[in-house]
């Protein structure tokens, strides 16, 4: 009985050695670092908090118009190429509803161009028409700039 331990012992060792050896060289996941974008549109101002990697973007958008109001609230989706499409879940006014609207940006450079387009509501879900093309002219929306 002890013979077979042995044995048994003897083989086991190299094969913990080598799963050992592996699971401790792996290198931890890289964590995106969040970019804090400022952006103006007439006397509108947004400011956005986005984390974005290859294939996925969250972060936090707030929108102040000049009336004193302000959206506010949290923006999540994908990344395809260097446009970022999501949603944007959001309190208006500070009311205590929450609503959630689509929310698209075109990566140009380090800047984002929020874009506009007709919005379409598929079993009360709120998406762009990809029938319409999604408006980003610079003049119409916000550019968000980085922050140092």
């Amino acid at each position: 009985m002890f013979v077979r331990f042995k044995i048994y012992t003897k083989s086991l060792l190299p094969f913990t050695f080598f799963i050992l050896l592996f699971a401790c060289n792996r290198t931890a996941p890289k964590k995106n670092t969040p970019v804090k974008y400022l952006a103006y549109l007439n006397a509108d101002t947004a400011i956005a908090t986005i984390e974005a990697s290859k294939a996925l973007f969250k972060g936090v958008l707030e929108i102040r118009y000049k009336n004193g109001y302000k959206d506010s609230g949290n923006v999540k989706g994908f990344v395809k190429g260097d446009t970022l499409m999501g949603e944007y879940h959001f309190q208006k006014y500070w009311f205590p509803v929450w609503k959630r609207n689509p929310i698209i940006f075109l990566r140009k450079g380090d800047r984002l161009i929020m874009g506009k387009g007709t919005v379409r509501y598929t079993m009360g879900i709120p998406h762009y028409d990809n029938r319409y093309p999604i408006d980003y002219t610079e003049r119409n929306n916000f550019i968000f700039i980085p922050q140092k």
